[in-house]
């Protein structure tokens, strides 16, 4: 047995089976059953048939295109599929070793690398680019429709942990959730999106377990603990019935929170506040009912691009998605933000939480750039609002130029599209997720309906920390009073404006936060369904005048510490109001 301590950041307890992800998840490892062996075998073959008919029909248009010699290339890697230490090889590992022919082709590739740099031989080491390209071939064609780990999920006994470096949201979407009962991440933080689809799900997560995919074996069994942040490989009998012992207790405490899920928001001296839920996949709108949300504050559009669907982003289908959504919480608001989509994603094959488009096109930039499809989400979204309450959130909005831009342009839509009489009573919005919107928020006010405050980007932006790189995770810092000055004038900027202001991003999920944005002037949050009863209950020992005063210090606060400081005994109090409904 063997225990590791990363970090954790979606609470939740759970047991199962190792599943280990490398490479951003594309290089998959698992240990099969012994019925599993010969269709894995299978799998390999019908790869090699694959790549071999790909490999004869090129080479035949280029020797009719180019010319014979260079046709050549093409026969020296149809001859690589035959040579023993590769398809052959992987074979003999799938019987012996009962691997899956991902690993099997994977171990059989390094072994030949291994043979040709050992060799020193010139004409060899001119093949590696051979080798590389036919490699890739065949680990493309073993799983050619859809993404490695999704298909592996859905043939594996559950419960399964996945144990990979970073999890990309665009796999992370695709995952069968009611498998994966648990999370294991290298790199990431608590605001990476993959992290924000599984707390919204109720699966535990650990980040920051560097080594994790090299020290763990596939298919050992896995204890982790996503408050904690513990680990522990192949658990002994006892110590699994003290982690069951512990899942059983952490659901025993959610079920705790039962009586106030019918009873609305309230501070301890009976300030009314409004609580939503953010969504990722419109499939889990049941969890938002069972939270005894009041609405959907944020459903992140983007997520339909990464279903698993090439067609998601189709106008007919988004229709259909938006319709169910807004029929299921009727009368409550939805609150549905369009794309909030990069240069990459403009083709459909688009990385959240990546690195790539951060400062790029992104947002309602991107949506007036990608014109056609804007114009197909919007018109989706008209055509839609018939079934419920819809509002309309337009994410990185900048200044208020672009959104008078934005805002018109949507106008023109819906009159080309003959859908004016249906737009005219949808609110449309902006989202705050930089400096600049922050501090001209009065001026954005007066051409938007309703803001929210995206805090994980504002945070990132004001502070210059890329919340995905875990190299910088001891800089983001919610509690910055630069992060807090700004907070304080966006609530002073909508609320001169008149206009409703919400906060929808992670720090809304923190108690010890949301009691300093109540004391900001923050009355309207939304966040992962499972936190909507914690937020309930903290609520309850919140007074908003003292949450006042708390916020004025932390404004004039010097740093994120004296922060910290003066929230201990808002942490004193909430703790004891726990603990004394633990001994009642």
């Amino acid at each position: 047995m063997t225990k590791y301590n990363g970090r954790g950041v979606a609470a939740g307890v759970a047991v199962g089976r190792a599943v280990v992800a490398a490479r951003d998840a594309h290089d998959v490892r698992y240990r099969l059953a012994a019925s599993g062996v010969e269709r894995e075998r299978q799998r390999l073959r019908s790869a090699r048939d694959r790549t071999r008919q790909q490999l004869e029909e090129i080479s035949s248009r280029v020797s009719r295109t180019v010319g014979a010699a260079q046709a050549s290339i093409f026969a020296a890697q149809l001859l690589m599929l035959d040579d023993p230490l590769l398809v052959s090889r992987a074979d003999v590992l799938i019987r012996t070793e009962r691997i899956n022919a991902d690993w099997a082709l994977q171990r059989a590739i390094q072994e030949l690398h291994d043979v040709f740099a050992r060799e020193g031989d010139a004409w060899l080491s001119e093949r590696v680019g051979d080798l590389a390209d036919v490699s890739g071939r065949l680990q493309r064609n073993l799983r050619p429709d859809r993404d490695p780990l999704v298909d592996l999920i859905d043939e594996l006994d559950p419960p399964v942990i996945v144990v990979a470096r970073e999890l990309p949201a665009s796999v992370a979407a695709q995952l069968d959730w009611t498998r994966v009962r648990g999370l294991i991440c290298e790199v990431g933080s608590p605001t990476h999106h993959t992290v924000i689809l599984a707390r919204s799900l109720g699966v535990p997560v650990v980040i920051g377990l560097s080594g994790a995919s090299q020290a763990i074996t596939p298919g050992q069994l896995l204890a982790i603990d996503g408050t904690s942040g513990e680990v522990v490989v192949e658990p002994t009998d006892e110590t699994q019935e003290r982690w069951m012992q512990r899942a059983e207790l952490a659901r025993a405490a959610l079920a705790a929170f039962d009586d106030l899920s019918g009873k609305v928001a309230v501070t301890a001296d009976g300030e009314r506040v409004i609580l939503e839920a953010n969504l990722e996949i419109a499939d889990e709108i049941a969890r938002v009912i069972d939270a005894g949300a009041e609405g959907i504050g944020l459903y992140r559009s983007e997520f339909l691009l990464d279903a698993g669907h090439p067609d998601g982003a189709a106008e007919e289908v988004q229709t259909a998605v938006y319709r169910g959504l807004l029929s299921a919480m009727a009368p409550r608001p939805v609150t549905i933000r369009t794309f909030d989509a990069g240069e990459e994603r403009g083709t459909g094959a688009w990385r959240t939480g990546g690195h790539r488009d951060r400062f790029g096109l992104r947002g309602i930039r991107a949506g007036l750039q990608h014109d056609d499809r804007f114009r197909a989400q919007i018109r989706a979204l008209i055509r839609a609002s018939a079934s419920g309450t819809l509002r309309i959130l337009l994410p990185f909005v900048t200044s208020s130029d672009e959104m008078r831009v934005a805002r018109h342009m949507i106008v023109e839509i819906a009159r080309e599209a003959g859908l004016s009489d249906q737009l005219a009573g949808i609110p449309i919005g902006a989202m705050i997720e930089v400096p600049a919107a922050a501090l001209t928020t009065d001026a954005l006010a007066r051409n938007a309906d309703f803001l929210s405050v995206g805090t994980n980007d504002l945070i990132q932006y004001t502070l210059a920390v890329d919340r995905t790189d875990e190299r910088l995770a001891g800089h983001y810092e919610p509690m910055a009073p630069a992060v807090l000055r700004l907070l304080r004038l966006v609530a002073v900027g909508a609320r001169a404006e008149k206009r409703p202001l919400s906060v929808c991003g992670e720090m809304a999920a923190d108690p010890l936060l949301v009691a300093l944005l109540v004391g900001l002037g923050f009355r309207q949050f939304s966040m992962t369904p499972s936190s909507i009863p914690v937020i309930k209950r903290a609520l309850l020992t919140i007074d908003s005048r003292a949450a006042r005063l708390l916020a004025r210090r932390a404004v004039r606060a010097s740093s994120a510490q004296m922060v910290h400081e003066l929230l201990i005994p808002v942490a004193d109090a909430m703790h004891a109001h726990a603990t004394g409904l633990k001994g009642n």
